[in-house]
């Protein structure tokens, strides 16, 4: 751990990677089974009803298309790699520990195939340090489910996971709160320590906020989770509850999970993972019907990221025609989807079409690709393509 981190409960100055690296091995065969089948278990438990809830508001609230690419950071068994590939996400899960990686491959490669119409499981496993990740610019989202706190230099430890994310990219963290002093969860937390070596050290709320930002993310964002059904007519309880939920924000009391959502900004020179060039051999024209403009044209993705499609969500790329106007800005006209993700290297030919009333009198219409929710590729440097409209 970090020296001066005031926010934690502090370490016991153990080897903590090594008891990361074991800890598998300590577990009884009870142990090592909930590993490989959690959260689904029999009885079910406590812990299944959370996931399904925590999980459900990560892929709500990244809002990510098919194949976008994710890191679950300190992936353990795999239990949220696995939901994830599940929806379609390129997955790639990192973990200090060999035993819990390899269970992780185990429960990927035990998929039906395929999870959707064409569509393959894509996951990758890595044992390794999280400082040590070696990829840059790659990751539309990093997710932390209930692994901060295991990681003993936060800030730096931040930083290591914003390198790996694309400009616009997110983080996505889930930590319990650090306990009490004095208190019983302190007291479990502290013999988990001294049993297995490991390190349960979880944040104060505010400090953890601090620290994101510390790290470069911006727009840090904090969330509370206030699951619950509730009973018609117990309007008045619902409320007290909500209260309570929220009312560590006016530092009355701690939360039970630390929620927080931060983005990693677009930066000088940011984007060069995302590149397109776009060619076309002639004008827009009307087809057949003269209800639309169509233009051939090839899309090649010349930059060193994948670029991911499906529903129009955070992080997916599509094609967007606009009007350039005299000012500078543009005129944007109805989105176009891909019609399939395209690796680095790759190139569509597409007939691409716009609604002739949409274009009204435009002279000429301008082709480049958007990162939804991100930025347009010629703000990142990439030339648009514009072509004459012919009357």
């Amino acid at each position: 751990m970090a020296e001066g981190s005031p926010g934690r409960l502090p370490s016991l100055g153990q080897d903590h990677a090594a008891g990361h690296r074991t800890y598998v091995g300590h577990l009884t065969e009870g142990g090592r089974l909930w590993l490989r089948t959690k959260p689904f278990y029999a009885p079910p438990t406590d812990e299944l009803t959370l996931c399904l809830r925590t999980f459900a508001h990560i892929v709500e609230q990244l809002g990510l298309g098919l194949r976008a690419q994710v890191l679950d950071v300190g992936c353990g068994p795999g239990w949220l790699s696995e939901f994830l590939v599940r929806c379609g996400y390129w997955v790639t899960g990192i973990d200090i520990s060999e035993d819990m990686v390899e269970i992780a491959r185990e429960r990927v490669a035990d998929l039906q195939r395929p999870i959707g119409e064409g569509i393959e499981p894509l996951a990758e496993f890595h044992a390794m340090p999280v400082q040590e990740l070696p990829w840059n610019d790659r990751f539309d989202a990093a997710i932390l489910y209930d692994t901060m706190h295991h990681f003993d230099d936060e800030v730096a430890t931040l930083k290591t996971i914003l390198q790996t994310l694309v400009p616009g990219g997110r983080i996505y963290i889930r930590e319990g709160a650090r306990p009490a002093p004095g208190s019983e969860g302190e007291r479990q937390l502290v013999e988990e320590m001294e049993v297995y070596g490991t390190l349960e050290s979880p944040f104060d709320p505010a400090y953890l906020e601090e620290v994101v930002g510390r790290a470069g993310f911006s727009d840090v964002r904090r969330f509370v989770e206030v699951d619950e059904l509730v009973p018609i007519g117990d309007v008045g309880g619902m409320f007290n509850r909500m209260r309570e939920h929220v009312s560590y924000r006016m530092g009355r009391r701690s939360p039970e999970t630390n929620v927080l959502i931060a983005t990693k900004p677009l930066g000088d020179g940011a984007g060069a993972g995302f590149s397109a060039e776009i060619t076309a051999g002639g004008s827009w024209h009307l087809d057949a019907h003269e209800r639309l403009l169509v233009l051939e044209a090839h899309i090649r993705n010349t930059g060193d990221t994948f670029w991911p499609t499906g529903p129009f969500g955070h992080g997916v790329v599509t094609i967007g025609p606009y009007e350039p106007l005299p000012d500078g800005s543009r005129r944007e006209l109805p989105r176009i989807a891909l019609p399939r993700a395209v690796p680095p290297g790759d190139e569509l030919v597409l007939e691409l079409s716009v609604e002739r009333h949409a274009a009204g009198d435009a002279e000429e219409i301008a082709v480049d690709c958007v990162r939804e929710g991100i930025a347009w590729f010629s703000d990142l440097g990439s030339t648009p393509l514009v072509a004459p409209v012919a009357r």
